[in-house]
C-alpha cells in the first residue's frame, strides 16, 4: 500500500489512486502518517481530530475510525495500522512507500550531489523531489495541530530543495533561463532572502546587471516597508560584490567552458605533467557550495498548529532606548549565523522599563521569527511565590507547543532535553523576564541556532555570557530628551510643550527612572484640569526621599514613587491593596480579592480598576490582575507594618475558603455522581463562586487553576492543612479531565503529607485513593495498586465500608484500563458486598451496573443481563432516573453484542427518556446515535435516520463535536 501527501491524501490500492472520502478518517489517517516512526496515543488522536471539543467517547470513535479505515485499507488482520500501546501506528513495508519520504530522499541525495560539487546530477534529482508535489501537502485534510505542522514543514522544505536546484542550475550554467521562474519565486515569498540572492546572481551573470541592483533595491525597499529591517548581512555582500565588479562572481557557464579554461590556465602555468592534470580535473570538478539556509518556520508533527504567540501586550507609550533598539536588532541575524541561540540578557535598576523594552522590540521583531514567540514571567525577586522553577516554566513552554501532557518528564534535566529537542531546527524567540540567576535561565534555553532569547532580570547575570555568550545590555534611567519623549506619549505632545519648565523638573524629581515617570504621569492624567507644575508642586514635599530612586536594588529604591498613587487611595481600596500581599498566586479576580478583604464583588472590583488606574496593578487579561514583583513587595510590607497578624490570618482564611469552596461547587457539575468531604461552611466575609452547568465549571477552573494550585501549597505553610489536603481533592476531577496529570499526581501528593500532619485519617486515605486514580491516568499501574491499597488498609482500620467501596472501585476501573476485566470483576463483586453491608441502595445498583458491563466484555452476555436487570429494578425502585438511565444504556450494549437488535432499540429508547427527564441532553443525544445504530441492524434504515437527525440536531445545539460522526453516518448511509 503507497501513499501521497505532497498535494491531497491519497492510497494507491494496486490499480489507481483514491482519496478516503470521510473528513475524520481522512484527518486519523494523515496524523498516522506523519509521525509514522511513533505510536501515537489515543489522547493525542482525540486532540488532532477535536481540539479543544474532544468528546467522552473519544477513544471509542477513534476505535470505529480505526476500524473503517482498515477496511477501506485493506487491512483488516491490522498488520498496516498497528495498535500499538498508547495509541496506534502506521508501519509502512518500504520508507519510499509515501512520497514525502521519498521526497526527502532524493532532496538529501541531490544536496549531497551538490556539496559534491556534481552540479547536473544535484539539478537532477532535485528537480525529481521537486516533481512529486501535486499542490500544498496535505491540502484536503482538515487540520489539526500535528497535521497543520506537518504541512508547514514540508512546505518549508519544498522551498529548501527549490533553492538548492536554482543552485545547482546556477552551477550548471543555466542563469537565464532561471530568471522567470525566480521573478514567480520571489512574488510568492517575497521575504525568502535566499530567494532574491539567487534571482540577483542570474541576472548578473545574464549580463543584465542593472536589473539585478534593481532586485536589491526592490527587496530592500520590501523589508524596510513590511517589517522595518535592513537585508541580511548574505544579501548587502552580494550588492557590494556586484558594484565592485569582482570576478569571482562570474561563474563559467558551462562545464565544458570550465574545463576548457582550466587546462589553459595549467598549460600557461607550465605545471609539471602529473601535478597539472590533477590539478586540471580538480578544477574542473570545482562547483560552488549550497548556501547555508536557515529554516524559517520549520516545524515537525506534532507540534503547534499555530505557532505560539505568548508575547503580553506591549506597553503603550512606550519612547525611546534607540541605542539599546539598536542592539536588539541585531540578535535575528546572529540567531542564524551563529553555533546557538542568540541570548541578550537586559540587566539594571528597578523601574529601568527593562520588561517594556523587552515586549516592545519582542513585537516589531516577531516577523522574524515565524515559529512562535514564548514569554515566561520567571518571577525572580518576588518575595511571596519565591522564583518560578526552571522545570514550570520549561512545562509551560512544552506545552504552548502542543507537547501531550503524557509526554512531559517529571525529571527538570529531561524536561530540558526534551525542550532543546522540540525547539532544534525551528525560528522562535524567547522571552525570559524577571530571571532571578544565571541558574534560572540556562535550563529554558534553547540548544541549537535559529533561535533568540531576551532575558530580563534586576541581576547582570555575568555568567551567561562567559558559558553562552550573551550579550550583556544594560539599562540606566532615561536621557532626558528620551524621558520627555515618554511624557509626552503618554500626556500629549501639546501638554509637555506647554510648561516646559514643569516637565523639566518632573523629570529630575523622578530621577528619569521609568517607572517613576509611568506612575506619575498616570496621575497627571487622571486629572486633566490641573497644571503639571501642581503635580511637579506634590512631588518637592518628598524630594529628600527620591534619591533611592536613583540607584537602589531593592524595594526601597522605588518605595517612594509606589507610596504617591498609595497615599491618594481611598482607605478601603488602600487595605485591599495591602491584602493583595496575602495572596499566593500569580494573578488575581474579583471574586477572590472580594474574599480576601471582606467585600462584596462589586466593590473588589471597583476597587481593583482604581489600583489599575494608577499602576499599582496591571489587568493582564480581561477581569484579572497581576502584580509587578516590586508592587508586590511593597503591599506585602505595607500589610505587615500596617494590619493585625490577626487581621492577616483572618483574610486567608477568607481567600482559603472562597477557593476550596468554589473549586467544591465547580466539581459537582464535573462529576456529580462523586462522594464529598465533609466541609465546615464558609467563614463569614467569604462567598463562594458557583458556577452554572458543566461548561462554566470547566471555564472557572481553567482561569483559576493555577491560582488553586499556589494556594494549595501555601494553605501547609500558613496553617490551614485542612485546605491543604482538601483543596487538591476538590481540584482533582478537572485536573483529570483537561489533561493536567502531571499536576493531578503533585498536588495528591502534597495533600496525603498535609492530611497526615492535621492526623486526618480518612482525609488521608481519601488522598491516596485519588493519587491511585492520578496514576491509573498516567498508567502507572503498580504505583496506583500501591495508593489504593494504601486507602484501603486506613479505611479498613477505621471501618469505612463506604469509602472502601469507592477505593475498590477505583481499583476495579484501574484492571478494566489494562484489559483485564475479570480482576475488574473480582473488585466490582467486592464493591457490591460493601453496599450491600451498608445498605445503600444507589451504590448496589451502581455496582451491579458495572458487574454487568465487566461480564459482557468477558462473553457472559446473559449473566450480564441478569446483573443489570437487578441494578434496573433497585435504581427504579430508589427513585433515580439518571442511574436507570445509565443502566438502560449498559442493557442497549449488552443486547446489541447479542444480536438481539429488537432489544438493544427498546433499551436505548428507555434510555433516552430517563436522560430527558433528567435534562441530561448529551446523554438523550448519544442514546439516539446509539439507538440509531441498532434501528439500523433491524433494517429500518428510515427510522435509523430519523434518530440520527434527532440526535445530530441536540448535539449542533450544544455544539459537540459528536455531531460530526453523526454526520457522516448519514452522509454514508444517504440513498
Amino acid at each position: 500500500m503507497r501513499f501521497r501527501i505532497l498535494g491531497p491524501l491519497e492510497v494507491f490500492d494496486g490499480t489507481h489512486w483514491r482519496g478516503i472520502s470521510a473528513a475524520k478518517p481522512r484527518t486519523l489517517l494523515a496524523t498516522l502518517l506523519v509521525q509514522r516512526d511513533v505510536p501515537v496515543p489515543t489522547g493525542r488522536l482525540g486532540a488532532e481530530l477535536w481540539g479543544e471539543r474532544e468528546p467522552k467517547a473519544a477513544a471509542n470513535l477513534i476505535q470505529q475510525y480505526v476500524m473503517r479505515l482498515r477496511r477501506e485499507l485493506g487491512d483488516r488482520q491490522g498488520r498496516l495500522l498497528v495498535t500499538r500501546p498508547p495509541g496506534y501506528q502506521m508501519v509502512l513495508a518500504d520508507e519510499d512507500d509515501m512520497d514525502a519520504a521519498a521526497f526527502a530522499r532524493l532532496g538529501d541525495s541531490g544536496r549531497a550531489a551538490l556539496a559534491a560539487g556534481d552540479a547536473e546530477r544535484a539539478a537532477g534529482l532535485l528537480a525529481e523531489a521537486l516533481a512529486l508535489w501535486r499542490g500544498p501537502a496535505l491540502v484536503d485534510v482538515p487540520t489539526g495541530p500535528m497535521v497543520e505542522a506537518e504541512a508547514a514543514r514540508l512546505a518549508e522544505q519544498r522551498l529548501d530543495v527549490l533553492q538548492a536546484r536554482v543552485e545547482a542550475d546556477l552551477a550548471c550554467g543555466r542563469h537565464a533561463a532561471l530568471v522567470p521562474e525566480l521573478r514567480q519565486s520571489v512574488r510568492e515569498h517575497p521575504l525568502r532572502e535566499g530567494l532574491w540572492g539567487q534571482l540577483m546572481l542570474a541576472l548578473y551573470r545574464s549580463g543584465r546587471q542593472a536589473e539585478a541592483l534593481d532586485a536589491y533595491r526592490e527587496v530592500h525597499r520590501l523589508l524596510a516597508d513590511e517589517l522595518s529591517i535592513e537585508p541580511s548581512a548574505p544579501l548587502c555582500d552580494l550588492q557590494l560584490r556586484m558594484l565592485r565588479g569582482d570576478p569571482r562572481l562570474g561563474l563559467p557557464a558551462t562545464e565544458a567552458e570550465a574545463e576548457g579554461r582550466d587546462q589553459g590556465e595549467r598549460e600557461g602555468e607550465g605545471e609539471a605533467e602529473g601535478e597539472g592534470d590533477a590539478r586540471a580535473r580538480s578544477k574542473s570538478r570545482r562547483r560552488p557550495r549550497p548556501e547555508s539556509r536557515p529554516s524559517v518556520g520549520a516545524s515537525r508533527a506534532g507540534q503547534p498548529s499555530a505557532a505560539p504567540r505568548q508575547l503580553p501586550a506591549a506597553v503603550a507609550g512606550f519612547a525611546g532606548r534607540r541605542a539599546e533598539l539598536r542592539l536588539l536588532d541585531k540578535l535575528p541575524a546572529d540567531a542564524s549565523a551563529g553555533p546557538g541561540p542568540a541570548v541578550c540578557v537586559i540587566a539594571g535598576t528597578a523601574g529601568a522599563g527593562k520588561t517594556s523594552l523587552a515586549l516592545h522590540w519582542a513585537h516589531r521583531a516577531a516577523p522574524h521569527f515565524p515559529d512562535g514567540q514564548l514569554y515566561v514571567n520567571l518571577h525572580g525577586f518576588a518575595p511571596a511565590t519565591g522564583p518560578m522553577s526552571p522545570g514550570e516554566a520549561i512545562r509551560g513552554f512544552l506545552e504552548a507547543l502542543s507537547v501531550p501532557p503524557e509526554r512531559i518528564p517529571d525529571a527538570p534535566e529531561a524536561r530540558a532535553a526534551l525542550l532543546r529537542t522540540e525547539t532544534a531546527g525551528r525560528r522562535l524567540l524567547f522571552v525570559l523576564d524577571n530571571a532571578a540567576d544565571a541558574a534560572q535561565v540556562r535550563p529554558l534555553l534553547p540548544g541549537s541556532a535559529g533561535c533568540a532569547v531576551v532575558v530580563t532580570s534586576r541581576g547582570q547575570l555575568t555568567g551567561l555570557a562567559v558559558t553562552d555568550g550573551a550579550v550583556l545590555l544594560s539599562l540606566d534611567v532615561l536621557p532626558r530628551e528620551e524621558a520627555r519623549e515618554l511624557l509626552a506619549a503618554r500626556l500629549g505632545a501639546d501638554r509637555v510643550a506647554a510648561e516646559p519648565e514643569p516637565v523639566t523638573e518632573l523629570i529630575d524629581l523622578c530621577a528619569r527612572l521609568p517607572l517613576a515617570l509611568a506612575v506619575t504621569a498616570a496621575r497627571a492624567v487622571g486629572r486633566p484640569g490641573f497644571a503639571l507644575s501642581a503635580v511637579v508642586a506634590e512631588l518637592r514635599d518628598v524630594r529628600g526621599r527620591l534619591e533611592a530612586l536613583d540607584a537602589g536594588e531593592g524595594v526601597s529604591s522605588v518605595r517612594t514613587v509606589f507610596s504617591w498613587s498609595y497615599r491618594r487611595l481611598d482607605t478601603a481600596t488602600a487595605r485591599m491593596f495591602r491584602l493583595l500581599g496575602l495572596h499566593p498566586g500569580r494573578d488575581v479576580a474579583a471574586p477572590a480579592v472580594a474574599a480576601l478583604a471582606g467585600l462584596s464583588v462589586r466593590e473588589a472590583a471597583a476597587a481593583l480598576t482604581a489600583l489599575a488606574r494608577v499602576h499599582l496593578i496591571a489587568e493582564h487579561r480581561p477581569g484579572r490582575y497581576s502584580f509587578h514583583d516590586l508592587l508586590r513587595a511593597y503591599a506585602t510590607d505595607l500589610t505587615a507594618a500596617e494590619d493585625t497578624e490577626a487581621a492577616r490570618t483572618a483574610a486567608l482564611h477568607r481567600l482559603l475558603d472562597h477557593c476550596l469552596h468554589s473549586a467544591r461547587a465547580a466539581r459537582r457539575h464535573l462529576a456529580p455522581a462523586r462522594g464529598e468531604v465533609p466541609l465546615p461552611p464558609p467563614v463569614t466575609g467569604s462567598v463562594p463562586h458557583d458556577p452554572e452547568g458543566y461548561e462554566e465549571a470547566m471555564a472557572w477552573f481553567e482561569a483559576e487553576h493555577a491560582v488553586l494550585l499556589a494556594v494549595a501549597d501555601a494553605a501547609g505553610p500558613a496553617g490551614f492543612d485542612g485546605h491543604a489536603w482538601q483543596l487538591p481533592l476538590a481540584m482533582a476531577d478537572f485536573l483529570h479531565l483537561s489533561g493536567r496529570w502531571h499536576d493531578w499526581v503533585s498536588t495528591q501528593r502534597t495533600a496525603i503529607v498535609a492530611a497526615r500532619q492535621q492526623g486526618d485519617r480518612a482525609g488521608t486515605a481519601l488522598c491516596h485513593c485519588e493519587s491511585g486514580r492520578a496514576a491509573i491516568r498516567m498508567r502507572r499501574y503498580e504505583e496506583a495498586h500501591r495508593e489504593l491499597l494504601r486507602a484501603l488498609e486506613l479505611q479498613r482500620g477505621l471501618g469505612d465500608l463506604t469509602a472502601q467501596a469507592d477505593t475498590l472501585r477505583t481499583l476495579a476501573w484501574s484492571y478494566e484500563q489494562q484489559g483485564d476485566y475479570r480482576a475488574a470483576l473480582q473488585r466490582v463483586e467486592q464493591v457490591l458486598e460493601l453496599q450491600r453491608a451498608v445498605g445503600n441502595l444507589a451504590g448496589q445498583a451502581g455496582a451491579l451496573n458495572n458487574i454487568g458491563w465487566c461480564h459482557t466484555h468477558l462473553g457472559d452476555h446473559e449473566e450480564a443481563l441478569a446483573r443489570c436487570r437487578e441494578a434496573l429494578r433497585l435504581h427504579l425502585d430508589g427513585g433515580s432516573p439518571l442511574g436507570a438511565a445509565y443502566t438502560w444504556e449498559t442493557l442497549g450494549f449488552i443486547h446489541h453484542s447479542m444480536g438481539q437488535y429488537a432489544e438493544a432499540v427498546d433499551s436505548y429508547r428507555q434510555c433516552r427518556n430517563g436522560f430527558r427527564r433528567f435534562g441530561n441532553r448529551y446523554g438523550e443525544a448519544d442514546a439516539l446515535h446509539h439507538l440509531g445504530g441498532s434501528l439500523r441492524m433491524t433494517g429500518d434504515q428510515e427510522a435509523a435516520r430519523d434518530a440520527w437527525h434527532a440526535a445530530l440536531a441536540i448535539l449542533d445545539e450544544l455544539e459537540h463535536p459528536d455531531a460530526d460522526v453523526v454526520r457522516e453516518l448519514l452522509l454514508t448511509t444517504a440513498g
